[in-house]
């Protein structure tokens, strides 16, 4: 509805999003030692996703209202995608026992329930063509095949890799650290097309890669502050 570039664009934004609204929640990294790197990685995300559009073939004349629709429909993706992070954060810390293994396969059950009932609306909408055209559907086992490893190999490892990640770190950092992604896909993308990145890709992927290092940083050496100034207390306790 907004075209293919504010979207993507939008969306890059989520791991900032989510890492400021983790700290606003639970002030887990002082805000001095989060500015910089996420003032730098928001910089390599837009370079990067900016980079992958060709803006002459996007300059295509879209109605007021249809860009709009868009622009609310990516807000409104920011936002699940920011409330899932951090609901998610507290429904672990409430079930300490919990297996990371286990929510994950749980968070995948409830999206396979929740497709399925989306199906008939998808249809209604037109946004899928599968059932009413049975004799097209050549490359059907790629689909197939492409679906299952995905969701095997992203959406359920992925999930259980979140899990264990959302214990062990706040969600300041973690958050933070989805950006990762856009450097693999990046990287991903360059090997399959066999050529360099361009000057942009490679500014904006440099620029990610120190803000995540950056963050990483800051928050251990925070951590080992917090260490050090805990073993003077207790030694000045005794």
């Amino acid at each position: 509805a907004a075209g293919p570039v504010i979207p993507p664009v939008m969306m890059g934004s989520v791991p900032i999003v989510l890492a400021i609204a983790g700290n606003m929640r639970s002030s887990s990294v002082p805000w001095r030692a989060i500015a910089g790197p996420l003032l730098v990685a928001a910089l390599g995300i837009s370079l990067v996703n900016l980079s992958v559009f060709d803006f002459s073939a996007a300059k295509v004349v879209l109605p007021t209202h249809s860009i709009l629709l868009g622009l609310l429909a990516s807000l409104m993706a920011i936002g699940f995608w920011t409330s899932f992070g951090l609901l998610n954060e507290s429904a672990l810390a409430q079930r300490p026992s919990m297996s990371p293994m286990l929510w994950s396969a749980m968070l995948i059950f409830m999206c396979s329930v929740e497709m399925l009932a989306f199906v008939p609306v998808g249809l209604h909408l037109n946004l899928s063509h599968f059932a009413s055209h049975p004799s097209g559907l050549a490359g059907t086992q790629a689909l197939l095949v492409c679906g299952l490893i995905q969701g095997l190999g992203a959406t359920l490892a992925g999930a259980w890799a979140w899990s264990i990640a959302t214990r062990r770190l706040p969600l300041a950092l973690s958050g933070q650290l989805i950006a990762s992604g856009t450097i693999y896909a990046t990287t991903m993308g360059l090997l399959i097309n066999q050529r360099w990145p361009s000057p942009m890709e490679a500014l904006g992927t440099g620029l990610l890669f120190v803000g995540v290092v950056w963050a990483i940083h800051a928050f251990y050496r925070r951590q080992t502050r917090l260490e050090t100034h805990g073993g003077i207390t207790d030694l000045s306790q005794n």
